[in-house]
């Protein structure tokens, strides 16, 4: 007897993994909970242990006092109140009315960004590279009129290079844009995961705010002894060998607490990475489900987000974890890098200098690679349920095979992206700074005033756009991963995202004797993507109308995609 055939339409034959999902990585997910709780348990630990006298240490006069050194006096500092340009009180009282209304638009900002890049991403990919030359250009027109040649003739010359690249590059850019709309689209049919993506930042903070709050408190701990640098003292005025005037005390932390510092900083580094990790895993499974899913099953995708966060918190919360170790490690390497290349500068080394700039450009191209890699694997993982390193071999196979532009998905989206999150953001300040000085002009330090509501309503709306802009890079990397899956099993699942990438030849669709469709041996027009005013008029086909793309279990319906 034939085993039963499974019915369920998410399942069949689609290439996201719905079952069988076995855990992965487990080791790498118990050591972050491991340090999670060290982590914690210092932190209990350096709260219940502080000195209480550490306040004293911010006190100049307490510690330019010898006496104090190591007793612990209890003396406060007297300061005294320096004029404010702007009172704070008053500014937040009046402009809480500015503040909600400036949060209420940037809100509705983003959802405008949204709809942009699903009804117009063309439009929309084309201003932000217009802005981009014009920036320069108009910046260089005025310097020159400002009577600063050199630097008005740089302005220019950078603004006709970065036209000059975008005409060159006019193809990818156009390729950019109709791959935005398409993630806008499933941003539009996901909503969930605004919703996801929020809530995961809010736990985000709820988890990296104490570890900040312990990080401090560890620091509490220890006392205050003599500066080691002061070598004179008369009176109250302690100087250095050089005869600089020093303060007479310093804080010196109990020796447990730089390398719990170290630690902790480390820990909060790898969680931050690792919701990084889980946004985009969360948003790959989704989206994977949703450009699977056949034409007509959208009721059945419901609880698609639920269901690729079960896996992100079960089976591979290794994946996860292991995935943020590599982005930690390597930021602590760009840091330490840093560091070692401003010693040498302050030394002074000129060759010295020229070779550490040398290595950090080749260890900047490595460390760019790796995250790279450690993007797509991590979005390739959420889709097949692989361990961190086979995914990152699979999909790293995955695109050589099929020689994909991966260059244009990595650089154009996030450069119009963030351009245009930058300019509706900036529009707003500018407008609301504006209206506020007319409401407020009468007013001592109105200008002041305004500028620095402008400048919070400008950062309101950019941290909602660069959301935004965010969920949709990860929905842009979904989506070009679920093209390469099916282009690499000669299948056609969503039709207008092989549309987006129709310039790479890649053969027609033809009909398999068991009637399924695939990929043929490229023709002489490469791919004829199915709207295509060809392909309408028989075109490649040989004259005969063009057939329905589709796979087993998963076809395309023009009158359910838009």
């Amino acid at each position: 007897m034939a085993p039963p055939q499974d019915t369920d339409p998410l399942v069949g034959d689609s290439l996201f993994n719905y079952r069988n999902r076995k855990p992965v990585d487990v080791p790498w997910g118990i050591l972050y909970l491991i340090f999670l709780a060290l982590t914690l348990a210092g932190g209990v630990y350096g709260i219940s242990n502080r000195n209480r006298e550490f306040p004293k240490a911010f006190q100049q006069d307490y510690m330019a006092d010898p006496r104090n050194c190591p007793v612990h006096g209890t003396r406060q500092l007297l300061q005294d109140a320096e004029p404010e340009i702007i009172d704070l009180p008053t500014f937040f009282r009046q402009a809480a009315l500015w503040l909600a209304i400036s949060a209420a638009v940037s809100l509705l900002l983003g959802i405008v960004f949204l709809m942009i890049f699903k009804y117009q991403p063309y439009a929309a990919t084309q201003a932000t590279i217009i802005a981009q030359v014009a920036a320069p250009a108009a910046l260089g027109f005025a310097t020159l009129f400002a009577g600063q040649v050199g630097g008005g003739l740089m302005l220019l010359g950078l603004a006709a290079l970065g036209a000059l690249a975008f005409y060159l590059w006019r193809n990818e850019i156009e390729l950019c844009a109709r791959l935005l709309g398409v993630a806008a689209h499933g941003l539009h049919d996901n909503t969930g995961l605004i919703v996801l993506v929020v809530v995961s930042k809010v736990v985000l903070v709820f988890l990296v705010l104490p570890i900040f709050g312990f990080l401090f408190a560890s620091y509490t701990n220890g006392v205050i002894v003599p500066n080691a640098e002061r070598t004179q003292v008369a009176g109250h005025q302690c100087r250095d060998a050089q005869g600089q005037s020093v303060p007479c005390c310093a804080w010196q932390a109990d020796g447990w607490v730089p390398p719990y510092m170290s630690f902790a900083s480390v820990t909060m580094l790898w969680t931050v990475f690792l919701f990084g990790q889980f946004r985009i895993f969360t948003i790959s499974g989704t989206i994977a489900q949703w450009y699977f899913a056949p034409a007509g099953a959208e009721d059945a995708l419901r609880g698609s987000t639920l269901r690729t966060v079960r896996f992100a918190l079960g089976p591979q919360f290794g994946t996860l974890s292991l995935g943020a170790a590599v982005l930690t490690v390597i930021q602590i390497m760009r840091q330490a890098l840093q560091q070692a290349q401003e010693r040498r500068r302050q030394e002074g080394e000129s060759l010295a200098n020229v070779v550490w700039s040398l290595l950090a450009c080749c260890l900047q191209c490595i460390w760019g690679l790796i995250e790279y890699i450690t993007k797509f694997a991590t979005v390739r993982a959420a889709i097949t349920g692989e361990a961190f390193l086979e995914a990152g071999r699979n999909v790293t196979q995955l695109l050589t095979r099929n020689f994909l532009k991966a260059y244009g998905v990595w650089w154009f989206p996030p450069l119009v992206l963030q351009m245009a999150a930058f300019a509706l953001s900036a529009t707003w300040g500018l407008l609301i700074a504006g209206i506020s000085y007319l409401a407020w002009h009468s007013q001592e330090h109105a200008q002041a005033q305004a500028a620095l509501l402008g400048v919070l309503a400008f950062f309101m709306a950019w941290v909602v756009q660069a959301f935004f802009a965010a969920v949709l890079l990860d929905i842009v990397d979904a989506v070009f991963i679920c093209y390469a899956m099916d282009k690499d099993t000669q299948s056609v699942t969503r039709a207008e995202v092989h549309e987006v990438f129709s310039q790479v030849p890649v053969g027609v669709a033809v009909e398999q004797p068991g009637g399924e469709y695939s990929y043929g041996a490229p023709v002489t027009g490469g791919y004829i993507p199915p709207s295509h005013p060809s392909a309408a008029a028989g075109g490649d086909y040989g004259g005969a109308p063009p057939p329905q793309l589709s796979r087993p279990g998963h076809y395309y319906d023009s009158s359910a995609r838009v």
